[in-house]
């Protein structure tokens, strides 16, 4: 079972891979929400797991997803 504390991180990866774009996509993405990051600094982000529900939905707007299915 996917433990709660690595959803948010799996969902990032997870939309990622759907839209076939790579992490650099998503920090240059980003960077129109305010986020400037390096791709070293967007990994050690995701490594850790904890950032906040806004940097979540930064990241969910920059991938245009409108909908998150978090189980069946």
């Amino acid at each position: 079972m996917e433990e709660i504390e690595d959803l948010p991180k799996n969902i990032i990866k997870s939309e990622l891979k759907r839209k076939g774009l790579k992490v650099n996509d998503l920090v240059e993405l980003l960077k129109e929400y305010g986020e400037e990051l390096t791709e070293k600094a967007f990994n050690n982000k995701m490594s850790r797991g904890g950032f906040s529900a806004v940097f979540f939905m930064k990241c969910m707007k920059a991938l245009d997803v409108n909908v998150i299915r978090l189980g069946e």
